[in-house]
């Protein structure tokens, strides 16, 4: 017998899947008890996604900096209080920290598409503005010399997919940054001059 394809049965079992096990932990039939109305106020709460997962990456990454470089411990409260009263369409950098060495991010939390191993033309156009905002500065953040900081490119880690697409990247880079971006090392000495990439979770 061949299988004929329903797409509202297929959508409404990821929907009643992901509500029962991530969220309530009872099975039961979301989907059909949801008006249209629902599901649009649904959508509209969810669009705050991004910024969530952007935030908590950001705050991560602010732990690892505190980690790796104990000369951050004066200034880290005062940072984090700083990312917390910045909003999410703020057009500054996501992270500044400004003490005894200054230190600017940039957190992308793109995942490589279709769980493959690069990234689309649209995430990568939007990382290399990040990388250009690192090492060129802001119109809008006039305040901020980028010459006197370390730069860092956060990227949320999905894993082995991550890695993969980011050494994609890095090999099809615009030949105006290739000298200019790599991977973070712990053992190497930082350079004002380059932006390093830091895998996050």
């Amino acid at each position: 017998m061949n299988y004929l394809y329903n797409k509202e049965q297929e959508l409404q079992e990821k929907f009643n899947d992901f509500i029962s096990i991530k969220i309530t932990n009872e099975s039961k039939d979301y989907y059909s008890n949801f008006s249209i109305e629902d599901f649009f106020e649904l959508k509209t709460t969810l669009q705050d996604i991004n910024n969530i997962i952007t935030y908590k990456t950001t705050v991560n990454f602010m732990k690892w900096l505190n980690d790796t470089f104990s000369i951050l411990a004066p200034y880290y409260e005062s940072s984090l209080e700083q990312i917390l009263a910045t909003k999410p369409s703020d057009n500054g950098f996501d992270v500044v920290v400004s003490g005894e060495m200054k230190f600017l991010a940039e957190v992308k939390c793109n995942k490589p598409i279709n769980n493959g191993f690069k990234f689309g033309s649209a995430q990568r156009n939007g990382i290399i503005k990040d990388i250009k905002c690192l090492l060129e500065g802001k119109p809008k953040v006039k305040s901020i010399d980028v010459k006197n900081y370390y730069k860092f490119l956060v990227i949320y880690d999905f894993g082995e997919y991550t890695l993969k697409a980011i050494e994609h990247f890095l090999k099809n880079l615009p030949n105006e940054y290739k000298e200019k971006v790599k991977l973070f090392e712990y053992d190497k000495a930082m350079e004002l001059e380059m932006v390093y990439i830091v895998f996050i979770k």
